[in-house]
């Protein structure tokens, strides 16, 4: 048996059993992974999400879908799918409260990651939420312009050649989302209609 699946082999065994036992499992230590799959699967889609809240819902999605895993030697493939279901719930849930103004976020009582975000710019943490969760709705073009050049501060050549974009519509892109991510940022009462 090669080391692949043995280790499909050994994740599936955690996925096996009625939801409640399957999370017993799962949750300590994070046998499934599940931490480090997010970050690469958040880092691919050039989200700003709450990693620790998200990491939570991850867990409860899979321990509560674990019987869906039919193929043992495709767990990897079918926790990245779970991951990638879970992310889309919750910047499609986090968008329509950013855009709909329905209260405080689903994340609201992690507040440290987004002071930990907004402090350096100056906003407040819901404001921060706010703007992260409009940042996830734009288009993966947009999200991916302001990852390289403004996140990651990389030369804009470099990231046109990376993407295969020409030069001037990557940095409207990029310019699309900040832009984005500064009307989410202000208080309501500042926000254009």
């Amino acid at each position: 048996m090669t080391r692949e699946k043995t280790v499909s082999a050994s994740l599936g065994a955690l996925l096996q059993g009625d939801p409640r036992a399957v999370l017993e499992r799962i949750v300590q230590g994070d046998p499934l992974g599940l931490r480090a799959l997010l970050a690469r699967r958040v880092e691919a889609r050039h989200l700003l999400v709450d990693a620790d809240a998200v990491h939570l819902r991850g867990i409860a999605h899979c321990a509560r879908h674990a019987r869906a895993c039919e193929e043992p030697d495709r767990v990897a493939v079918w926790l990245e799918a779970q991951i990638d279901e879970v992310l889309d719930a919750w910047t499609a849930e986090e968008g329509r409260r950013a855009v709909c103004g329905g209260g405080e976020g689903s994340s609201a009582s992690n507040a440290g990651v987004w002071a930990e975000l907004g402090g350096p710019l100056d906003i407040e943490p819901e404001q921060a939420r706010r703007a992260c969760a409009r940042f996830n709705l734009l288009p993966a073009v947009e999200r991916t312009a302001f990852f390289h050049l403004v996140l990651d501060r990389r030369g804009i050549e470099e990231c046109a050649r990376e993407v295969d974009r020409p030069l001037v519509e990557l940095a409207r892109a990029a310019r699309r989302a900040r832009e984005v991510v500064l009307r989410g940022a202000r208080p309501r009462e500042e926000a254009p209609p």
